[in-house]
Parts: structure tokens; sequence; C-alpha cells
């Protein structure tokens, strides 16, 4: 039996590309048509050789869940074996799914503490359609010590027999810690392909208890109804050589969305490393803080974006925090470095009234092949120029002009 072979991506991620190909046409958020659009070849992530080789060895002693399916099983996707697979994963710590497409209903699947989970090059889970607001294909809650590698996941968004909600997840880590994502393939989900937060308002420190040292590596993050990536209440989340794409459907449709709740949450040491963003129908990345300041606590967050590549997206970046009046300001750093911003309708959005953000410093930025007069928007500040697809040290400037009255955000080259 051949298990994770070094093909492993491509099926998964060809069958993203062939039943996402005729989405599009619906109007989105700023009066365009979203058209669904593959993700061209140079963007495609690849697990390392040295991952792959220890993935493709541990999974070879790993208890095979083809095992607990009933005789005459189907291998088409159209059976529910949920229960089969659920059993499985309690029983047993090291699995490896069936190497072909697998159904699953509404309850998910439930991951423990000290779990290995491989997938293998034919291996796929698919959600059954259903009415629900809030579900999850994966959850891992209030567990610790899992490895999941090559998760391929099709959600329901083009069967979903509800027309409202907006959680209906890929993979759900709630107050969990010691996570690592290698390589998961998420698609067409209700709501989010990851959901990084918190399990319950159990309290410790006057905060909730936060998802801890969550790592995500060479993901492909597909046509997801509402983000990509959600981040609500982490520490110690780094996401990496990921590509995020064809984010519609639902508000915010952003590629990741650092969005936290409320004060009691936690947004500390977030590093995003080496991330492309593709054709988001709102933004790249999108940070909003509003929430996370207090009238009687300081608060410290740290966010640090390195060599994010934005392309096609509406805006490659938005910092959108309209602060409450009595906060406190926030205290900390958000720090973008080295960006490349290319063929947006607006590069760079903000708001940040009240002065609240902490220091905010983007570095080195490039912005190539805008595709309108506008180089970013803010919530007093706008400017446009006449003169469309400007070069990069005219976006620049006029970046920095509309940025002239934020103390908080600087632009250096």
């Amino acid at each position: 039996m051949t298990i994770l072979k070094s093909g492993i991506l491509f099926s998964c991620l060809f069958m993203l590309a062939m039943s996402c190909n005729s989405q599009g046409g619906d109007i989105n958020y700023n009066g365009k048509p979203f058209v669904f659009t593959g993700l061209p070849a140079q963007y495609m992530p690849q697990m390392p050789a040295a991952i792959l080789a220890e993935a493709n060895a541990a999974a070879k002693k790993a208890f095979d869940l083809t095992t607990l399916l009933p005789a005459g099983y189907k291998k088409d996707g159209s059976v529910d074996y949920t229960s089969y697979l659920q059993n499985g994963l309690d029983k047993n710590r090291d699995v490896v799914f069936p190497d072909f497409p697998v159904l699953i209903s509404e309850k998910g699947l439930t991951v423990s503490s000290n779990s290995n989970l491989y997938f293998r090059s034919g291996s796929k889970i698919i959600m059954k359609p259903n009415n629900l607001e809030t579900f999850e294909i994966i959850r891992l809650h209030g567990v610790n010590n899992v490895n999941i590698y090559n998760a391929c996941l099709i959600g329901d968004r083009k069967g979903h027999t509800g027309k409202t909600g907006e959680h209906g997840m890929g993979i759900a880590i709630r107050s969990s810690r010691d996570i690592n994502l290698y390589s998961p393939r998420i698609s067409e989900c209700w709501g989010d392909g990851i959901y990084i937060g918190w399990r319950t308002r159990q309290v410790v420190d006057d905060h909730y208890i936060p998802s801890d040292n969550v790592n995500i590596y060479n993901g492909l993050i597909d046509f997801n109804r509402r983000n990509g990536i959600s981040i609500v209440c982490g520490r110690n989340i780094k996401i990496s050589k990921t590509v995020i794409a064809n984010t519609y459907g639902t508000l915010p449709m952003s590629g990741i969305d650092i969005e936290p709740n409320e004060p009691k949450d936690i947004i500390n040491n977030i590093q995003i490393d080496s991330l492309t963003t593709f054709n988001n129908a709102r933004d790249g990345i999108l940070i909003v803080l509003t929430r996370l300041p207090s009238a009687a606590n300081n608060v410290n967050t740290n966010i640090v974006i390195k060599d994010h590549l934005d392309d096609r997206s509406y805006g490659a970046m938005r910092i959108g925090s309209g602060f409450r009046r009595g906060d406190r300001e926030l205290t900390g750093q958000i720090k973008v470095i080295n960006p490349v911003w290319k063929n947006n309708e607006m590069p760079f959005r903000y708001r940040s009234n009240y002065q609240m953000l902490p220091a905010t410093e983007l570095k080195n930025v490039k912005i190539e092949n805008n595709a309108s007069s506008n180089m970013a928007k803010g919530a007093v500040n706008t400017f446009s120029t006449p003169v469309k697809n400007v070069n990069n040290q005219d976006a620049l400037k006029k970046i920095k002009t509309a940025l002239s009255k934020e103390s908080k955000i600087k632009i250096e080259e």
C-alpha cells in the first residue's frame, strides 16, 4: 500500500480547482462581479521534502481507519462514514485516513490530545450538505499536542440547504495548544477555512483561554465563504508559506482576519511569514482590533507580517479599527515588512480614529499594477490621482500623504 506519495498535494489541489472553476458572477460588496480565479502555478504551495518523508515514515505505522469501514464500503464520497471514522479517532492516537473521498455529517470529527492524523494522496473529507449555521468538519477543542498532515477538506457551501449563518468551519481550533497543521487543503466552507479562538467563556487571569502555539505550514485555503483564516483569540500563532485565495460569500471575505471580539480575548505574538493572498473579494489581510482595548486595563498586542504577497484582492491590507472613546491605548506593535501588493483596486485601507493602535510600521512596501487610481483609503483621509498604474514611488508618496495625520501608522522605505 502506498501512503502519502510525493504527488499528494496535486490530487487534492486538482479537485479543488475542478470543483470551483464554474463559480462566480455574483455581485460582491463593491458592486463588481466576483469571479473565481484558478491559482497561478507559481503560487502553488509545496510541502518540504523533509517533512513529507517524515510523514511517510510515520504514516506507515499508524492505524488505518479504512479497516473500520463496513463491508462493501463506497469509495466515491457518497456514503456517510462519520461514526466509523470517529470510532477510530477515539480509540487510536496515530491514524491514517482512507485513500479515497469520505462523506461526513454535520457532526464533524473530534480530535483528541496527543494525536497524529495522516492523509494519503487520495484522502478527502467531504461535508454532507446541511442547513446549520454553526458546525465544524474537524474540531480541536481544549486539546494539546496534535499534528495533522495533508488534510484535504471540502465544505458544503455549494449544497448548503440553509441561507443564514457563517460559522461552518473547516478546522476549528479552540483553546488548544501545540497544534501543527502541515499542508492543509481546505475549500468551500460555509464559514472559515480555519478558525482559531476560545472554547468557552471560562476566564483565567481576566482572559479567555486562548489557542496557543498554533502553526500552519504550506497550506492552501481556497474559496471559503467568510474568511480563509480567522484569528479571534490566540497567542504564539505562526502562519508560514500558506496561500489563501478566492474568499467570497459573506463579510469580511478576507484571506486572514485578525479580529478579537472583546478585551477578554488575547491577540499576541502573531507571526505571518511568506503568505500569499490571491483574488479575495475584500482584503488579503484584515486587522480589526476595535474590541480589544479596555477602559480598565492596558492591552498588549504584537503582530509581525513579513514577505506578504497579495495579487488581485480588492485590498491587499486593511487596518480597520474604529476605536471607542474612553478605552486605553494599545501597547505593542504591528510590523508589516517587505510586502508586495499587486493588481489591487485599493492596496491599503485603514481606519484608526482616536489614535489607539499599537505602534504600526509599514516597511519596504512595493506596489505593482494597481487596478485603479486609488492608493489608500481611510476613515477621514481619502485621495486619488487621475493617473492609473502609477509607479511604486508615486504610490508610496500618496499613501504617506494619506497617513500624514495618523501618528501611530508610519511607512518607511
